[in-house]
């Protein structure tokens, strides 16, 4: 599995170095806490000046790299060679997708209840990279495993709650972990039910996938399946289904299909990953309504008993 962190510049400096190696140190005890062995890192950083990574300040006079030194200094040569390992995409603005850029040109981010911050753009990267912010614990704001944001369109206040994740602490990284291992997607939507098929495609997909596919489905669920672009799409010429739309990993786009029951209540359908812009729609969206008809879904999918129950 890849996991993806966001430099959090906005969580520095730290008071002194020594407060600084500590509180790095706890942060990084919890990025390590998600590894299973075999994972990938990668690491963006944004600033103004598009400083490498390396110079970046913990604290007053004391950088990412006076940070490495002393992790030699203090005989932690695992966590040294952690940090050697990680690809590096600094300065982060050279490495996004055209589309991702695209999209932090259109919306500015900030933090409710919390004054201006330095960097803003942190906070986009994580968003539309499914990244997770790695931080320090200077403040309440990071004290968190996850953590608000908002965003303006064209200077316009969207009204949306978006959560992003956050390590900032061992701690954080122990409960990301604990979510990244749950394995059943039923318990991501209480309001929806799920067709057979959909738990089939949901779980071929790699665990990369797998943490986007709960984390969409857990807005999509949490904005009441309400809203328009970049989320959700009405389909044309579909029968009234809707789909749910976000970014795959490596490449292409994950699309999930889902219809109304009224109320609260939607029918999660079909999974499918698309490479070009209409790859998949067609027999998808027969599938989809061949499956609805049929009612061949629950809320707590029994496989000797297909229909519309609660189980």
């Amino acid at each position: 599995m890849e996991h993806i962190f966001c430099l959090n510049s906005n969580s520095f400096p730290a008071l002194d170095s020594d407060k600084a190696y500590d509180l790095f140190s706890d942060s990084l005890q919890g990025v390590l806490a998600l590894n299973t062995g075999t994972d990938r890192y990668v690491i963006y950083h944004d600033s103004a000046s598009s400083e490498p990574l390396e110079k970046v300040e913990l604290s007053e006079t004391f950088t990412y790299l006076d940070f490495k030194e002393r992790l030699l200094e203090n005989g932690e040569q695992d966590v040294f060679l952690f940090l050697e390992e990680i690809e590096d995409k600094s300065p982060a603005m050279d490495h996004l997708p055209d589309d991702i850029i695209d999209d932090l040109t259109s919306y500015s981010f900030y933090m409710p209840n919390y004054g201006i911050a330095n960097n803003p753009e942190v906070f986009g990267i994580a968003w539309f990279m499914h990244a997770i912010l790695l931080s320090i614990d200077t403040d309440e704001q990071w004290c968190n495993h996850k953590i608000q944001i908002a965003r303006t369109f064209d200077g316009k206040y969207i009204d949306e709650k978006l959560l992003i994740k956050n390590i900032a602490q061992y701690r954080h990284g122990k409960l990301l972990s604990d979510e990244f291992n749950k394995v059943d997607i039923q318990d991501s939507c209480g309001e929806c039910f799920f067709s057979e098929d959909f738990l089939s495609w949901y779980e071929e997909q790699t665990d990369d996938n797998k943490v986007r596919v709960r984390d969409k489905l857990s807005l999509a669920c949490e904005k009441g399946f309400n809203g328009g672009k970049p989320l959700f799409k009405n389909l044309a010429d579909a029968e009234g289904l809707r789909e749910i739309r976000f970014s795959a990993y490596p490449g292409g786009a994950i699309r999930i299909l889902f219809k109304s029951l009224g109320g609260l209540e939607h029918a999660i359908l079909v999974g499918f990953i698309k490479k070009n812009d209409n790859e998949g729609y067609e027999s998808n969206i027969v599938r989809a309504n061949d499956l609805f008809q049929a009612g061949s879904f629950s809320r707590r999918f029994c496989r000797k008993k297909q229909n519309h129950i609660i189980t």
